[in-house]
């Protein structure tokens, strides 16, 4: 500023007819801030050039709602440490900003009035489990207010990046804004609602008591066990089996209201003929957490888990049994542990054991440093081309058939040559002396997280 107004200074010597010239007098007068038209509520007017503008940007931005998705719940877990630190809360938001882009956009590549365009029904349940959390309402508030400022940023760069004329620009930008703030303001709402009613509901009944104790075992808080199982209903002195019941959050509204039923079937098949109850919490509209007594989970067990969830968009994830308290909260690790490798991994298997998912589980603590190692290990096999995919996917195969060339060309239905070929090339592209090598195994197991296409093995059609 000093500077500047040096310079203004420096001009206005050297120009006598400016320094004689008579000193503005400014209006001194009240100014009325009072708005001539409501500040939210009201869908703005627009010229026939800015609703020309407008549409042609949400016509542009509508098929890359997954990616704005994206950028809005990076944006919130940058600002806000609950959705940074739990997994969960932040895959069920993934589904609220991508439910929330999609009818934004839509709506203002039509122009809709917000206040007839009922909330996303994502919207909604996700506000109802941060209420059966007892989570804060601020956390839900802010969470919204940061995904609008995100949303807005987006339209800013887009206008902002267009050839049109500046004066269009600005009535769009402005248009936008107060679009934008009017629909937030008539989600907010039933989205409040969905959240307080939820809450009272949790506040009142036992499902509160029994998260409360739930979570404190879970956690390693000291606790009497006999108080904690009466409180739960379920006796903490015998074995446990730790299941996760969960679906992905474009499993559809069917999926997520089975999950409970299904995860009581589920119980059923692993407990098989226990009498006792199992214990059963729904954590949030896309996961429950499961618990039965003297529970297994043999080749039986997991055919049977198998054929009941089946087509159900229904998954489940399974810790290993253990005893106790101690065992109480360690299967449920397990369990735990189990899905996060079956959703990192892209598991196609609807039941997952964590004992056959261990060692993933422990390559994959630090994903970014596991995938480093496969991209090293595999070399030129790592990139998402036809004829690594073939070559990898045949050393998969002879690595599951116990590195059989018979048995491995049996099934990928191709010659013995053939695998022992693909296998001898896979050596020479990696710089390996040994297929069932330790590196290579474990490579194979995590090509998953380069995001490629899963590898099979198969032959092509037309390929040789």
């Amino acid at each position: 500023m000093r500077g500047f107004a040096q310079g203004c200074a420096t001009r206005d010597c050297g120009n006598h007819e400016t320094a004689s010239r008579p000193q503005r007098v400014w209006d001194r007068r009240p100014v009325d801030f009072t708005p001539t038209s409501p500040l939210l509520g009201a869908i703005p007017e627009r010229s026939p050039a800015c609703e020309a503008l407008i549409t042609r940007i949400a016509t542009q931005l509508e098929p890359h709602t997954d990616e704005i998705a994206q950028r809005l719940v990076d944006r919130i877990a940058f600002e806000m440490e609950l959705v940074r630190e739990d997994e969960d809360v932040r895959e069920d938001l993934l589904a609220v900003a991508r439910a929330c882009a999609s009818l934004l956009t839509s709506m203002t590549r039509t122009w809709s009035d917000p206040h007839s365009v009922p909330p996303p029904q994502d919207a909604l349940a996700w506000s109802r489990s941060l209420g059966s959390r007892r989570l804060p309402m601020d956390a839900l508030l802010r969470v919204f207010r940061i995904g609008q400022s995100g949303y807005h940023d987006v339209w800013h760069q887009k206008l902002a990046s267009c050839d049109e004329d500046q004066v269009v620009v600005l009535e769009a930008l402005k248009a936008m804004t107060a679009f934008t703030f009017t629909w937030v303001d008539a989600l907010l709402e039933p989205v409040a609602v969905a959240y307080e009613e939820e809450r009272e509901r949790n506040l009142r009944g036992a499902h509160t008591v029994r998260s409360e104790t739930d979570a404190a075992i879970v956690s390693g808080t000291p606790i009497d066990e006999t108080l904690a199982g009466a409180r739960l209903g379920y006796d903490l002195h015998r074995p446990h089996l730790a299941f996760v019941a969960w679906v992905e959050s474009d499993a559809g509204a069917a999926a997520t209201d089975r999950i409970e039923e299904l995860a009581a079937q589920a119980a059923g098949v692993l407990g098989g003929a226990s009498p006792r109850p199992p214990l059963i919490l729904r954590v949030s509209p896309r996961i429950a957490h499961g618990w039965v007594a003297h529970g297994a989970i043999g080749d039986a067990e997991l055919g049977a888990a198998r054929d009941l969830l089946c087509g159900t968009h229904v998954q489940l994830a399974v810790g290993r049994p253990a005893s106790a308290v101690d065992g109480f909260r360690s299967s449920h690790e397990e369990a735990r542990r189990a899905r996060r490798v079956a959703r990192l991994l892209h598991l196609p298997a609807v039941v997952t054991r964590y004992a056959d998912v261990a060692v993933p589980d422990l390559l994959t603590r630090e994903p970014e440093v596991a995938r480093k190692v496969v991209e090293a290990t595999l070399g030129p096999l790592a990139k998402d081309d036809e004829s690594a995919r073939r070559l990898v996917g045949t050393l998969r195969v002879f690595l599951e058939e116990g590195q059989s060339f018979s048995r491995a060309a049996r099934r990928l239905e191709v010659h013995e040559n053939t695998v022992a070929y693909r296998v001898r090339r896979v050596l020479e592209l990696t710089g390996q002396q040994d297929a069932g090598s330790l590196e290579l195994r474990a490579a194979v197991e995590l090509l998953p997280l380069l995001d490629v296409v899963e590898p099979t093995g198969r032959e092509l059609p037309g390929s040789g």
